[in-house]
C-alpha cells in the first residue's frame, strides 16, 4: 500500500520507490528548547501600558475641550463636562469605601493605586475621619493627621481635580502600578504606609502578581490591601457581539476587549504575592445604554479604550453595524437600550506581621470534634 501510494505521488521520471521508503519512514523527534536559550527576564507582556497613560490623558483634554465649547453655546449647564463619565468608578468606590469602613481601626496612612483622579480617597475622606488618635503627648499636630497618598501613571487625571475638591490634600505621585518601587518618592514610603486600596485601575496591569508584591512591600507589617479589579465576565456582551460580527463579515475575529482576572484565580494570586487572610468576593453591576455607540463612547471617555499589544486600531463600519444588531438581539431589554456588565473582584489580604492571628499547629487541639457533635 505504501509502495503503491509512493509511486503514484513520484511519477515517471522521478526518484524510485526503494529510495523514497527509508526517508519517509525516518523517526522524527519532537521540538525542544535549545538548553543554551537564556531564561526571560522579564514577565510576558499583556497590554501597552504607556499607552494606557496616553489614552487617559486624551481623553481628559478631549471632554475639558468639548465642555468648553458647549459651555460657550449655552451657560445653564453646571455640570462638569469633565466629570460625566465617573459613574463608574464613582460607584465601585463607593463599594469598595463601605468595605474600608468595616476594618476595626481606620488606617493612619492610606496610599490610593491606580487612582486616575482620587475619586476613592475623596469618598474615603468623607467617611473617615481626618485626625488620628494620638499615641503619644509629645506627638505635634501635623503626625495627628491622617496621611494620604495617590498614584496614578496619566499626569492629565492624577492633576484633574483641584486640591479644594479633598477634604484633605494628598500627596499626587505619577507612577505606574508595574513600576511602583522604581518611583523615588514611593521608595521614600516603603514599608511606611497602613493601607494601600485600589478602585478599578489594576485590571491594566500585565505582570499583576509582580504589581501585589510591591504593594505588599509599601506595607508595614500587619497592613492591609483593599482593591477592586475587574472581572472575567467584564462587558462580556460586548466581547461576545464584536466576535460574532468579526466572524461573519472579517473570517476571523481581533481581540477587542482586553483579558481580565477569573474570580476563582484571585485567591491565588493574592497568596502568591505574598498576602495572608485573604478575603475575595464578586459583585456585578450592569448599566444600560441606549445603544452600542454610547457604550462605547463612554469607554473611550473613561480613558478604557483597548490597550492590548498588537491590537487593530481600525474597527470598520460595517463590523459596527453588524454588532450593534446582534448585540440588540442577544441582549438588548424591551425598551430599546443594551445592558453592560461589570464583573467586580474585592481583594482584601493582610501582610503578615507578629500580631496577627496564626493557625495552630496540626495535632495540637485538645478538643474531639465527637464530643461537640
Amino acid at each position: 500500500m505504501l509502495r503503491t501510494s509512493l509511486l503514484r505521488a513520484v511519477g515517471p521520471g522521478g526518484i524510485s520507490a526503494s529510495s523514497a521508503i527509508p526517508r519517509a519512514l525516518v523517526a522524527r523527534s519532537y521540538a525542544t528548547l535549545s538548553p543554551h536559550t537564556p531564561p526571560p527576564t522579564k514577565p510576558y507582556e499583556v497590554f501597552d501600558e504607556p499607552s494606557k497613560g496616553r489614552q487617559k490623558d486624551r481623553a481628559i483634554v478631549r471632554l475639558r475641550e468639548e465642555g468648553e465649547s458647549f459651555k460657550s453655546r449655552s451657560a445653564e449647564n453646571d455640570e462638569d463636562p469633565v466629570k460625566v463619565v465617573d459613574y463608574l468608578r464613582e460607584e465601585i468606590s463607593e463599594r469598595l469605601a463601605e468595605r474600608i469602613e468595616d476594618l476595626r481601626v481606620p488606617p493612619a496612612s492610606i496610599l490610593e493605586l491606580a487612582a486616575h483622579s482620587g475619586q476613592l480617597t475623596q469618598i474615603l475622606q468623607e467617611v473617615i475621619p481626618d485626625e488620628v488618635p494620638s499615641t503619644s503627648e509629645k506627638q505635634d499636630q501635623q503626625t495627628e493627621r491622617r496621611k494620604w497618598w495617590i498614584v496614578e501613571s496619566s499626569k492629565e487625571a492624577l492633576h484633574r481635580d483641584e486640591d479644594s475638591m479633598f477634604a484633605s490634600p494628598p500627596t499626587r505621585i505619577q507612577a505606574s502600578a508595574s513600576r511602583l518601587l522604581e518611583h523615588p518618592e514611593i521608595e521614600k514610603i516603603r514599608e511606611k504606609v497602613e493601607a494601600v486600596v485600589s478602585s478599578g485601575g489594576l485590571h491594566w496591569v500585565g505582570d499583576i502578581v509582580g504589581a501585589l508584591t510591591q504593594i505588599r512591600h509599601l506595607l508595614k507589617p500587619d497592613g492591609v490591601f483593599v482593591g477592586a479589579v475587574l472581572g472575567g465576565d467584564t462587558l462580556f456582551e460586548l466581547r461576545t457581539s464584536l466576535q460574532l460580527a468579526e466572524q461573519e463579515r472579517r473570517g476571523g475575529i481581533a481581540n477587542r476587549v482586553s483579558p481580565m482576572i477569573n474570580p476563582t484565580d484571585a485567591p491565588s494570586l493574592l497568596n502568591r504575592a505574598g498576602f495572608t487572610l485573604t478575603t475575595i468576593d464578586v459583585e456585578d453591576m450592569i448599566i444600560n445604554y441606549p445603544s452600542i455607540w454610547e457604550l462605547m463612547s463612554d469607554l473611550r471617555d473613561m480613558g478604557e479604550s483597548n490597550a492590548i499589544l498588537g491590537r487593530r486600531a481600525h474597527v470598520s463600519r460595517d463590523v459596527l453595524l453588524s454588532a450593534d444588531a446582534i448585540y440588540k438581539e442577544l441582549y438588548g431589554n424591551e425598551d430599546g437600550s443594551v445592558p453592560a456588565t461589570f464583573q467586580i473582584i474585592f481583594l482584601i489580604g493582610w501582610k503578615p506581621g507578629p500580631n496577627q492571628p496564626q493557625a495552630l499547629e496540626r495535632g495540637s487541639a485538645t478538643t474531639s470534634l465527637k464530643d461537640v457533635l
